[in-house]
This record gives C-alpha cells, sequence and structure tokens, in this order.
C-alpha cells in the first residue's frame, strides 16, 4: 500500500486521524494548508490516488470500488479513531470506503461530505466527450482552466487522465444507498454553484443517523486554501471522541 497515504505532519500521539478525499483529479497535496488550521489531536492523513502527482506513473483508477479496497486496506493499518472527510467526487468515494470498511469491522466516527452531490444525471455525464468537448464543459461546469494546461499538451494530459477517469467513476457510480450506522455531515458553501444544495437533502438515504447539515461561507473550491472553516466543523464533532 505504499504510495497511497501523504501524512502532511505526522502526529503519532494524535488521538485520531482525519482521511481526506479530494475532488475529482485532485491530489494530496490538496491538502498541504490543512495543517496549520488543524487542532493537534487531529491527524491530517491525504488518500494519494494513482495517476497524479507522486503517482504520475501509475494508471488512474476509473471505478470507485478498487479505490475504496485499497483505502479500506490503509485504513485498517492504523489502529486509532478516524473519520473521514471527502470533496465533491470524493464525497462518494468517502461513502465507498465506509462502505467497505463494514466488511473489516471498521467504522469511522463520522464521514464529512463536502460540497458533494450524491448523484449526477447521465445529461451532465462530462468522461465520455471528446477533448475540445470536455475542456469546455469543465470550464462551464467548475470554472474556466488556465490557458497554460489546455494550451499545453503535456500538461493538459496530466491534468486531463486522472480529471477524466475520476468523473467515469462519479459518473458511472450505481451503488444503491444503504444506511450506514455512521453518522454523516453534509457540507455547503454558501457560493457554490456547482452543486445544488437541494439535491444534497437526499445524503439521508446514507445513515442511520439525521445527517448534520451545515454551510459555510465558500465557493467549490475554498476548501483547498482556505481549511479553517470547515475545520472548525470537522473540530466540533471530533474533538472529543478521541
Amino acid at each position: 500500500m505504499k504510495g497511497w497515504l501523504w501524512l502532511p505532519q505526522p502526529k503519532p500521539s494524535a488521538h485520531l486521524r482525519l482521511y481526506c478525499l479530494a475532488h475529482a483529479g485532485g491530489g494530496a497535496s490538496t491538502f498541504a494548508s490543512w495543517t496549520s488550521a488543524c487542532p493537534r489531536d487531529i491527524e491530517i492523513a491525504a488518500i494519494q490516488l494513482p495517476g497524479r502527482e507522486t503517482r504520475l506513473d501509475e494508471e488512474p483508477l476509473r471505478r470507485f470500488a478498487p479505490m475504496a479496497r485499497a483505502i479500506g486496506e490503509v485504513i485498517s493499518l492504523d489502529h486509532r479513531p478516524f473519520a473521514i472527510f471527502g470533496h465533491s467526487a470524493g464525497g462518494k468515494l468517502a461513502i465507498h470506503v465506509a462502505l467497505r470498511l463494514q466488511d473489516i469491522d471498521r467504522r469511522p466516527v463520522r464521514v464529512f461530505l463536502s460540497g458533494a452531490p450524491v448523484t449526477v444525471p447521465r445529461s451532465r455525464f462530462l468522461h465520455q466527450l471528446s477533448q475540445d468537448q470536455f475542456i469546455q464543459a469543465v470550464g462551464e461546469r467548475f470554472g474556466a482552466l488556465p490557458s497554460e494546461i489546455t494550451n499545453d499538451p503535456e500538461v493538459w494530459s496530466l491534468f486531463e487522465r486522472p480529471l477524466r477517469a475520476d468523473l467515469e467513476a462519479h459518473e458511472t457510480d450505481d451503488a444503491v444507498p444503504c444506511r450506514l450506522p455512521v453518522p454523516l455531515s453534509v457540507i455547503s458553501g454558501s457560493r457554490d454553484h456547482v452543486v445544488d444544495i437541494r439535491e444534497q437533502k437526499n445524503w439521508q438515504a446514507w445513515s442511520e443517523y439525521p445527517v448534520d447539515y451545515e454551510t459555510v461561507d465558500a465557493d467549490h473550491f475554498s476548501y483547498r486554501k482556505q481549511p479553517k472553516a470547515y475545520l472548525e466543523i470537522i473540530a466540533r464533532h471530533l474533538i472529543f471522541q478521541g
């Protein structure tokens, strides 16, 4: 399982570990800014999926099941209490990880779903589009891509490969909702135009507990460089769980 986990600041004495899953196409470095804003009793553990950053030479996975299986194995190696944070497509992956962990009798204290759509309508699928259509559609949905990425074939290839693979995993996911014995917190950005906040109410179908709904002053990608608001919510639920 080498390469799957990045600890920005190892905390062996921390009571609880927070496993973090980035947005589609994102890598573990997305959470580089989280360490300085994180309470000392929580250790940030960012998941590095194949096909990006330190794992560029590996083929990206295109389904959630093998991702969740590998991440579950990583989590099983540490016996402290833990929680999971997933943003956007990473939120649905977080649910798959929680499902997988049931098979090995491991249960997160809580799963945090940030800017995470429950499903993607077929009319909004992106992963099968041609390159030009893909660039346009990604820009329309998530924000215009920098020209230094789209105009350089080598850079674009590195960017597109994991993004298209993660979107395929999310768009083709057919998991049937089941009420996990795990509390969920759903975090929405008040300026997030990517996700329909009303649709996020459907996350209740994935938990036995009443879902906790939170709103922060954020757009879809604020979590990358402005983690304080997210970590305040996370700490409120986890700080006494160790």
